[in-house]
């Protein structure tokens, strides 16, 4: 069985003068990686676990299916 928990950090890194937009950059990419990890672990879990839970498929045929 998988868990995945998702926490946000909330601040960066520091929030004075010039340090606050490198710890800006460094929480968005942390963010971006907690984000990737995670969309990784739900691209791992069987098709009808994905479904379940409302996870979006791509239409993997290209084909616009509304017609």
């Amino acid at each position: 069985m998988t868990s995945m928990t998702y926490r946000d950090g909330g601040k960066g890194l520091s929030s004075y003068g010039r340090h606050s937009s490198l710890g800006s950059y460094a929480d968005k990419l942390a963010r971006a990686w907690r984000r990737w990890q995670t969309e990784r672990q739900i691209e791992s879990m069987p098709l009808d676990i994905r479904k379940d839970i409302g996870w979006p498929s791509a239409d993997e045929t290209g084909k616009d299916r509304a017609h």
